[in-house]
């Protein structure tokens, strides 16, 4: 009997079907219940990334596949144990209740008044009812779209701040500085000014910064200090009833009158550390020669450079003569040259990382309604910052006696303020004690708080780093001042001051 293979049919096989994970809605509930499922902070912020390239990014949206997690190998697509398999929302209004007032919804309340019936909308009663509407919306309105820097109506608001404090810097600068001439004349004799131009202006600048911190911390003491979350004590109060707790109008404009001043300020370091210079771009041919004969000098040409600089005064004292060695180009093109100013910081970089990570946290904070800590963390800045910049105007000046003392004190306020208080009670509290005030009791998303967590802690921790960098920075101050008598501020100039000062004042007991 002959048997008959039959050839084998091949079976089709179905390609796994990939699980449809629930809305967003129940996966915050599934969250909550169980915040274990949650993934990692860097897999949540991935994740949230290809959400949004994904779904608004015009030209990838069209060929990112959909759903996106199905194409993910391992599983890490599948809700709920899957890295990249959980979505969330990032905006927190969609926690706030009741939500931030507009200027709309405020019109449409019975707080606002009406205008008058039958009057143009240009009449000076129908004028004087929009700005005492404006006036209360602003002034006399918690939550408004003020709260939230990130509202079109609180930057239009904000950039009106920094036009504002840039006008009247314009104004008031020429006016300190030449307080700084007057008080270097007097101390150290004519030729004192002609000789540190870039210290008058610098002495300008700290002026207003003092008057500054000065009012922002008594307007903070005075504001704060009848509120109950800081009458009752305790870093716990500063996160209960977030992010639904009320955000009055005194914190509203007490946080778009810091951040206009650290965004000017961001500005200020910009212009106070470049310059500018217009090009012909018909001789960008020689900008290049001069730029690859520039990157190749060696360093022995520019150590007997510094050498021919240095000069040595009828006292025996050492002192840099800047002029003589040319400004460094950073930046050459066929239109512009960009190289270093003058007045440049020392701590040039650390200043500009810390502007950088301050405003980041300022629109952060005021965005996610975390406006209490960073009130606090305004507050212990500032008030550290007045005998900061008590101590360089003294040693602009070069008073000996004033700088000592300012000294002392703005180093037992830096390690009070800036390395006790910032790191081991407000960073303390954001680290061990928000989860439960703002997941457990707030109800806020866990992957919301997660993804937020790494993002605040990591520039909670570069200011720290950055405060500790200049403490190094002050104790080499010290240092130099003990060992030496000498009063170096490093964090203006890198490599020392000119001590040409002792020199003038020779002179001036010759004469």
């Amino acid at each position: 009997m002959m048997w008959k293979h039959k050839p084998k049919q091949s079976k089709q096989q179905t390609p796994p079907t990939y699980p449809t994970p629930p809305p967003i809605s129940e996966q915050k509930a599934l969250r909550q219940k169980d915040p274990s499922i949650v993934p990692l902070p860097p897999y949540l912020l991935l994740s949230k990334a290809i959400d949004i390239t994904c779904d608004h990014v015009p030209l990838l949206r069209d060929i990112c596949p959909s759903p996106w997690r199905s194409s993910l190998p391992y599983d890490w697509g599948t809700f709920p144990h899957g890295r990249l398999s959980h979505s969330f929302i990032l905006d927190v209004q969609n926690e706030l209740d009741p939500p931030d007032v507009s200027y709309p919804d405020f019109l449409a309340s019975s707080s606002a008044l009406p205008l008058p019936d039958g009057t143009s909308p240009y009449s000076t009663a129908a004028i004087q009812t929009t700005l005492g509407n404006m006036y209360t919306f602003a002034f006399h309105t918690s939550n408004t779209t003020l709260s939230d820097l990130s509202h079109p109506v609180a930057l239009g608001t904000l950039l009106f701040l920094v036009l504002a404090l840039r006008s009247i810097k314009k104004l008031l600068l020429p006016k300190f500085s030449s307080l700084g001439r007057q008080l270097g004349r007097s101390a150290h004799g004519p030729g004192w000014e002609n000789s540190h131009p870039e210290r008058i202006q610098k002495f300008g600048e700290y002026v207003y910064r003092l008057i500054y911190h000065s009012l922002i911390s008594v307007y903070g003491v005075y504001y704060f200090w009848n509120k109950p979350w800081w009458k009752a004590g305790g870093t716990k109060y500063l996160f209960l009833g977030m992010p639904n707790h009320d955000v009055e109008p005194g914190m509203a404009w007490y946080y778009l009158v810091q951040c206009a001043y650290n965004v000017d300020a961001l500005v200020s370091l910009v212009e106070l550390s470049f310059c500018w210079t217009a090009v012909n771009p018909l001789c960008y041919s020689s900008a290049l020669e001069w730029l690859g004969d520039d990157r190749s000098r060696t360093n022995k040409e520019d150590m007997g450079r510094e050498k021919h600089a240095n000069k040595t005064s009828t006292n025996g004292t050492i002192h840099n003569n800047r002029s003589i060695r040319p400004p460094k180009t950073l930046l050459w093109t066929p239109f512009f040259r960009l190289t270093y100013s003058p007045t440049i910081r020392g701590d040039f970089r650390e200043m500009m990382a810390h502007h950088l990570v301050t405003n980041a946290l300022i629109f952060g904070s005021s965005y996610y309604r975390l406006t209490r800590i960073g009130s606090m963390i305004f507050l212990i800045h500032d008030i550290s910052d007045v005998p900061i910049d008590l101590s360089k105007l003294a040693n602009f000046v070069k008073w000996k006696v004033t700088t000592i003392v300012c000294f002392v004190i703005m180093v037992i306020m830096w390690l009070v303020t800036r390395l006790t208080i910032f790191p081991f009670i407000i960073c303390k509290s954001v680290l061990l004690e928000s989860y439960e005030y703002l997941v457990v009791q707030s109800h806020v998303d866990p992957a919301l708080y997660e993804a937020c967590y790494l993002f605040f802690n990591a520039l909670l921790g570069c200011l720290v780093l950055l405060h500790v960098t200049w403490f190094l920075i002050l104790l080499r101050i010290g240092w130099t001042l003990v060992s030496k008598g000498e009063r170096h501020d490093y964090s203006e100039y890198k490599s020392g001051e000119d001590q040409g000062v002792g020199r003038m004042n020779n002179l001036k007991k010759v004469d």
